[in-house]
């Protein structure tokens, strides 16, 4: 299956950085093909000296803000929701070393362009850990311990997640035609678009057996939230999500995420980004 294929997820044509990381011969291809190209994202032709020479918008650098603050939280998820039985597994385990590190990239990386265009991310003030995070690591902790499949729910939840990110960011990037900040969003976004491919191709083979698609969908239908929101203050993450899912556009990108994920097994009526912001956003 080619998920760069699939409706508006097509490969970006450009490229990060050439990865080098090293490859087993009996390794799948799906898994050799994304370790191959794992590298941190290339900045070093990125004008940061002239950044503050092309007009922001004030909603493009608050949802460069929020996202930077997205990205930087992943630093919290060894503690929270990578379990023992994502650890243990040689594809999965290393795949998250992997990820951890290029989203944590991408939030130094949106960082530096903030403080770039003079408007340097706001200093923490409260921990990073939140109180989400502590139900989230007590709730992975118990739900993997019990359920041996656990994991097509992980895939398939960083699946949602990733389709969703890849999304938010190209709405973004119609919003603003500031040039060094095109070329950083592309460069995120073909990040983005590797992980989701890693997640579905995961997420696709360990939701065939229809028993553990039933458990991970009635999952997800019951708990799931867009990527970032239940961190975020309320008020702030329904904001954001109005900006990049809402209106004709918006919405219409919406329906994509939801269309993409309904390519997995158990989930050919699922509708569960769309069903949130109906719920929280569009009302």
């Amino acid at each position: 299956m080619n998920l760069f294929a699939e409706e508006d997820m097509s490969r970006p044509t450009e490229k990060a950085i050439g990865g080098n990381g090293v490859c087993l011969a009996e390794e799948p291809p799906e898994f050799r093909r994304f370790i191959s190209g794992s590298a941190p994202i290339m900045l070093d032709d990125i004008d940061w000296d002239a950044v503050a020479d092309h007009p922001i918008s004030q909603d493009v650098l608050r949802i460069l803000t929020y996202m930077q603050d997205v990205e930087s939280h992943t630093v919290v998820f060894p503690t929270t929701i990578f379990s023992q039985r994502a650890v243990n597994d040689d594809i999965v385990g290393t795949f998250l070393v992997c990820w951890l590190y290029e989203e944590g990239m991408h939030g130094r990386a949106l960082a530096k362009f903030l403080e770039s265009a003079g408007h340097p991310v706001p200093e923490r003030t409260r921990k990073r850990t939140t109180f989400m995070d502590h139900i989230d690591r007590t709730t992975t902790t118990i739900m993997a311990a019990v359920w041996k499949d656990f994991l097509a729910l992980h895939m398939a939840w960083g699946a949602v997640h990733e389709c969703t990110t890849i999304h938010a960011y190209r709405r973004l990037a119609s919003m603003t035609d500031h040039p060094e900040l095109g070329v950083l969003l592309r460069r995120i976004i073909y990040d983005e678009a590797r992980h989701f491919s890693f997640y579905m191709w995961q997420a696709e083979s360990r939701l065939a057996r229809p028993g553990v698609a039933r458990i991970a969908r009635a999952i997800m239908d019951k708990l799931y939230t867009p990527v970032g929101t239940a961190h975020q203050p309320d008020e702030l993450a329904r904001w954001v999500s109005r900006c990049l899912f809402d209106g004709e556009e918006g919405r219409a990108a919406a329906r994509r995420v939801d269309r993409t994920i309904a390519k997995l097994p158990g989930f050919s009526d699922a509708a569960l980004l769309g069903n949130w912001l109906a719920a929280k956003v569009y009302n």
